[in-house]
């Protein structure tokens, strides 16, 4: 019963990680470079204050759309 309590909590973490990425650096005052293990590199402009080495949900961050 632990086992499968173990499994499922395990699979939860996984699908709700599925979109953070972490910024690897500041590129330029609120331009990000972020990495996703799965889905690769990707360089936002925010208006949040995001801090290098932390990770954070995409659709959680302020993107400014060009």
């Amino acid at each position: 019963m632990k086992q499968i309590r173990m499994k499922i909590l395990l699979s939860m973490l996984l699908l709700c990680s599925c979109n953070k990425y972490q910024v690897v650096q500041e590129v330029r005052v609120n331009m990000y470079h972020l990495h996703h293990p799965t889905k690769g590199a990707e360089v936002i402009i925010t208006k949040d204050s995001l801090a290098v080495g932390e990770w954070y949900n995409i659709k959680r961050i302020n993107k400014i759309e060009l």
